[in-house]
């Protein structure tokens, strides 16, 4: 998926169910949450540019639920002089994602494959993200570190992958990018723009615009975006995107157990200006493949999700605007998360 979404922006679906009227678990009461997500573009029929992602993450309570001496109330602490984390009347969690990301051309079956297509990249990272709230707004803070090249194992994963599935081998790893060390910082802004009923019945809905930043080797560059929910029994969630950044609503940022049944359909659109995307423009401190990146991509997310006491279930897809000048085939991929609260 490269430079098209951004890494960074992360949608944040943040509600005020009060607003709504609707029964709804409050972000004070929220549960501490793992939660497995996989994307692949078998997904959206296609095999190519972004073409794997999976990654496990674990979000906290709120963090001024620990005790003081814990390694959570440590670790907000910590980053207090961060705008919003700690400020009194936010309420601030804490959230890590071990994952892996795998970049494919388009042709996979050929070991030294086209210098203008997508480079075969591998990254394996760990995301660890502090998010504050306040009322209807929702400020999320993000670091990145991890590594690009065969050290990323992304090379073996597709392999193994592909051997399960009886895909086609791909031939090209030797040309990856090379081992290079990833870090990257990012903000993202959300605001929860407007929320209702769907005229005199049950069903709610919500908009909720969004602005993000980043800097450093994997991602830099700016967003902004808007995305749109419908459904019934809304919760009151923060909100985060998927692996890559398509729209993902299925959060358990604060959100604690769902009396009952909660479901909803998604939307969303964004527009991205890109000054580098680690993916197609290459490492940042050794010679490797690259493509030249187009600098504004714009994407779009559609999907369901479904929750059911401390379970979520949530699918997407998401489809991206050519994201280099020699693009022969679009970009999309599938998102399929399920979280568990406890």
């Amino acid at each position: 998926m490269r430079t098209i979404t951004l890494r960074i922006g992360w949608f944040a679906a943040i509600s005020t169910c009060a607003i709504l009227g609707a029964p709804h678990a409050s972000a004070a009461d929220g549960d501490a949450a793992w939660t497995f997500a996989l994307e692949n573009d078998v997904f959206t029929g296609s095999d190519n540019n972004y073409s794997n992602g999976f990654g496990i993450s674990w979000v906290s309570k709120p963090l001024d639920t620990y005790d003081d001496d814990r390694f959570l109330s440590k670790w907000g602490r910590m980053w207090s002089f961060l705008p919003f984390v700690g400020d009194e009347g936010y309420t601030t969690y804490a959230s890590w994602t071990f994952g892996q990301e795998i970049d494919t051309p388009d042709e996979i079956t050929d070991p030294n494959p086209s210098p203008d297509d997508q480079p075969y990249a591998g990254i394996l990272y760990l995301d660890s993200v502090l998010y504050a709230r306040k009322g209807r707004w929702t400020h999320a803070w993000q670091l990145k570190l991890g590594v690009v090249g065969p050290d990323s194992q992304a090379d073996d994963t597709q392999r193994n992958l592909h051997d399960w599935m009886g895909a086609d081998e791909p031939m090209g790893w030797d040309t990856q990018l090379p081992n290079e060390p990833v870090i990257n910082v990012g903000y993202t802004a959300a605001y929860l723009a407007a929320a209702g009923h769907v005229g005199q019945s049950s069903a709610q809905w919500r908009v909720v615009p969004v602005g993000t930043v980043g800097a450093g080797t994997y991602f830099t560059g700016a967003g902004v975006g808007v995305y749109g929910e419908v459904g019934w029994n809304l919760v009151d969630a923060l909100g985060v995107t998927a692996l890559r950044s398509g729209l993902n609503a299925a959060s358990t940022v604060g959100v604690g157990r769902v009396k009952g049944w909660s479901t909803s359909f998604f939307g969303g659109i964004g527009g991205y200006g890109v000054a580098h995307f680690l993916p197609l423009d290459g490492t940042v401190f050794r010679d490797s493949r690259s493509v030249e990146s187009e600098p504004a991509v714009g994407m779009g997310s559609l999907g369901i999700c479904v929750r059911h006491e401390g379970l979520v279930v949530s699918l997407a897809g998401t489809f991206f605007t050519d994201t280099f000048k020699t693009q022969q085939e679009s970009t999309s991929f599938g998102t399929l998360s399920v979280s568990w609260g406890f």
